[in-house]
């Protein structure tokens, strides 16, 4: 991680970062370290896949697709908090826990879920984290390490679809994202496919691409920047 610029998505299940994947992978290739943090193991979801596991056998399917799945992204670190699938909500514990990792690794760049998703878990992780990257440049609580104040702060896409701020182009990426939707093969049916790619391909379509993913700044966290040139020259391709 020495001399690297990090990054840090944090999802509520295993495969939820499908809409921002593409990013990560373009992100990785640029040589940016990527950190994932994963509250849940996705045990009370839905099984989509053809063989059939026991409940309990299915969150051991998934952590299993998440590794993989990590490695095609290039997502260098994995950190599960293990909280229980819908059954874990905002509170001080959890947002320190939290404020502890971006401390620890103070990222140039926080992603995580859109604040109004479908998802209840996925909506309580927004929470969350937003307390979180807001409290984590205050100077309180001292004892889960020095301030860090996030530079940009971003919400992915939602299967509603979110506010788009940010377009990002992965047109390059499409077959291995691809590739990573055949790993989830507990979570993908043939519809969901089709939705995922219907999203990129939709926000393609307004940045004149193949395909795109969207991004909606922070709450409260408006980027800043004292040289606009730099910043421009950094965006523009």
């Amino acid at each position: 991680m020495k001399n690297q610029q990090t990054i840090i998505l944090f999802t509520a299940h295993p495969d939820d970062h499908l809409l921002c994947a593409g990013t990560l992978m373009k992100l990785a290739d640029q040589g940016f370290y990527i950190v994932e943090v994963v509250f849940t193991g996705g045990e009370k979801s839905v099984w989509y896949g053809k063989e059939k596991f026991k409940k309990e056998e299915l969150k051991k399917q998934r952590m299993k697709e998440w590794i993989l799945a990590r490695k095609l992204i290039g997502i260098k670190e994995g950190i599960g908090l293990g909280l229980k699938d819908s059954e874990f909500n905002r509170d001080l514990k959890n947002v320190y826990q939290v404020m502890k990792i971006i401390r620890k690794y103070k990222p140039l760049l926080v992603i995580t879920h859109y604040y109004n998703d479908y998802h209840r878990d996925h909506n309580e992780v927004s929470k969350i984290v937003t307390e979180a990257v807001d409290r984590a440049g205050w100077g309180i609580a001292k004892e889960l390490g020095e301030p860090h104040k996030v530079p940009v702060f971003l919400y992915m896409d939602g299967e509603y679809l979110n506010r788009g701020d940010i377009l990002v182009d992965i047109s390059d990426y499409l077959d291995k994202v691809d590739k990573l939707m055949e790993i989830y093969s507990s979570q993908m049916s043939e519809r969901m496919k089709n939705l995922l790619k219907s999203i990129i391909a939709y926000r393609g379509f307004f940045m004149r691409t193949k395909a795109a993913e969207s991004f909606e700044l922070g709450f409260r966290t408006p980027l800043k920047f004292n040289n606009l040139d730099k910043f421009l020259e950094i965006w523009k391709n």
